[in-house]
């Protein structure tokens, strides 16, 4: 299958993007990384020429990132000045609700691996909102909110509630309902070992 193929009229016969991919590419690379690397160049520089919107990509898991990133952009201007990610926000609405809970059990409840958990705490830490303590393994650690985290998480809940309703708003309630059930199956079964 070809890059034309796949995204009709984005690569025209005439196109510069077209010419390259089906006349200075041998077949034998077809559809090999570099290939598929070009064709996503190609894409983006057309794209970027034709001012286009946002597509609908044959791709489940870009799709999925499209939809993760607005969502993240909405949460997080909704936001605002508070000086936390949407990220530091989740983790910190987990450590609300499962105090003295470990770096791997936070990684685990919110789908992250341990670096970014890892990175998410520091930074919560570096803020003052959260601190650690040894756990029963010296390699292990534990953590809670502090009150400066406590008071925090309670200033902005009514952000992150107006950020869920504006959510609802534009997707309809039902739909971000069985967005964010189909996102968590999805999530669930994917994660699995």
């Amino acid at each position: 299958m070809t890059i034309t193929a796949l995204f009709p009229g984005m690569l025209g016969g005439d196109s510069p993007a077209h010419r390259y991919l089906t006349v200075g590419l041998r077949d034998s690379l077809r559809p090999s990384p570099l290939y598929l690397t070009i064709a996503c160049i190609c894409m983006y520089d057309w794209c970027m020429a034709n001012s286009m919107k946002l597509q609908s990509l044959p791709c489940y898991c870009a799709t999925l990132r499209q939809a993760a990133r607005a969502a993240t952009a909405m949460y997080e201007g909704i936001l605002g000045d508070s000086g936390l990610r949407a990220t530091q926000y989740t983790a910190l609405q987990v450590l609300k609700l499962v105090p003295n809970i470990t770096t791997t059990e936070l990684a685990e409840a919110i789908g992250i691996d341990q670096t970014t958990a890892t990175r998410t705490l520091a930074l919560i830490k570096k803020s003052g909102l959260a601190l650690n303590v040894p756990g029963s393994d010296r390699r292990e650690r534990r953590w809670a909110l502090t009150a400066a985290g406590e008071a925090t998480f309670r200033s902005l809940r009514p952000k992150w509630e107006a950020a869920q309703a504006a959510l609802e708003k534009r997707l309809g309630r039902v739909e971000a309902a069985a967005l964010k059930k189909a996102a968590y199956v999805a999530a669930s079964k994917l994660a699995a070992d």
